[in-house]
C-alpha cells in the first residue's frame, strides 16, 4: 500500500483464505507457543482422549481469522484490539480450513475507526470449527469506511 493510497471498505465486505494444517504445523506451533499438550502432539495420549487422535491447537486454527484481517480485510496497517472466539469442532492434521471474515460494523473516531468483524473457520466438509467476533483498529490515513 503506497502512502497516498487509502483503502475503501464497506460494511458487508468479505474476505477469506484457506490453509491445510499439517503435523509439522502442530509441531512448530507447539514449539513457538510452548503448548506441547499431548492432546496435540502425542498420538498415544490423544488416542485415549476425547478426540481419539491429535488435534490442531484451537488458537492456531483461529489465527486464520487474524490472518485475513491483517492481510485482506481490512488489511495491512490494522491492529487487532480484541476478539471473542468459540471453538466448536476439532481440526485434525490434513484438514483444509477456510477462514471467512465479514466487516459487520464500525465506530468512527477522530483519527481511526474501530471495525467490528466476524470470522468463521470451516472445514473442507463445511463444518464450522471456530467463530469469532473481533475489533480491529483502522487508521484513517490508510482506510475509509464508506456509508457510515
Amino acid at each position: 500500500m503506497s502512502e497516498q493510497e487509502i483503502r475503501k471498505c464497506r460494511i458487508g465486505d468479505k474476505a477469506s483464505l484457506t490453509k491445510e494444517f499439517t503435523e509439522e504445523d502442530i509441531t512448530a506451533f507447539a514449539r513457538l507457543s510452548l503448548d506441547d499438550n499431548g492432546i496435540h502432539t502425542d498420538p498415544d495420549l490423544s488416542r485415549r482422549g476425547l478426540f481419539r487422535r491429535p488435534v490442531v491447537h484451537g488458537v492456531l486454527v483461529a489465527s486464520l481469522i487474524s490472518s485475513v484481517m491483517g492481510t485482506r480485510l481490512p488489511g495491512h496497517g490494522t491492529v487487532l484490539q480484541d476478539q471473542e472466539i468459540e471453538y466448536l469442532n476439532p481440526v485434525y492434521p490434513g484438514d483444509r480450513i477456510t477462514a471467512e471474515v465479514t466487516l459487520t460494523g464500525a465506530e468512527e473516531k477522530e483519527r481511526y475507526y474501530i471495525a467490528e468483524l466476524t470470522g468463521v473457520c470451516r472445514s473442507q466438509d463445511d463444518v464450522v470449527c471456530a467463530r469469532a467476533v473481533c475489533h480491529q483498529l483502522m487508521l484513517k490515513r490508510f482506510f475509509t469506511i464508506e456509508g457510515l
